[in-house]
């Protein structure tokens, strides 16, 4: 008799130890590309220029949820101090969103680099964003 475990249905995953700068993925015939994340010190961000950059880059998506999202990103960008768990929020929103949208997988890499960036200024509220643009810790 065949136990659950054996059940070649059974995608579930068990982690007996530390994982990170690891992807796990179920299913047949997948691939993963997983890159390290090199964050900056956060006194090194310039992170109105950061946000800037992911604005523009989330507006060319042409698509009124990806625009809101960089609406919300120049908003803060314009504050003296800007709202890093705002931020953190709407960037994954984004991200997250922009991942279902044609043209994502051409714009990564120039994410990428602004995401790793904004990752480093937020510091423990950024590192959710890294694997939404194939980085790890």
């Amino acid at each position: 008799m065949a136990t659950p475990q054996d059940s070649p249905a059974d995608r579930s995953v068990q982690v007996g130890g530390d994982i990170t700068g690891s992807a796990v993925v179920t299913g047949d015939h997948n691939t993963v590309q997983v890159q390290p994340a090199s964050l900056p010190s956060p006194e090194t961000v310039d992170i109105q220029a950061e946000l800037k950059a992911l604005q523009t880059l989330l507006a060319g998506f042409d698509d009124p949820v990806a625009t809101g999202v960089a609406q919300k990103l120049a908003q803060e960008a314009a504050k003296p101090e800007p709202d890093k768990s705002a931020i953190a929020t709407t960037l994954e929103t984004g991200l997250t969103y922009a991942q279902s949208l044609a043209g994502f997988a051409e714009a990564i890499d120039k994410l990428r680099p602004h995401v790793e960036a904004a990752a480093g200024w937020l510091g423990k509220q950024g590192y959710k964003l890294l694997p939404l643009v194939g980085l790890t810790l």
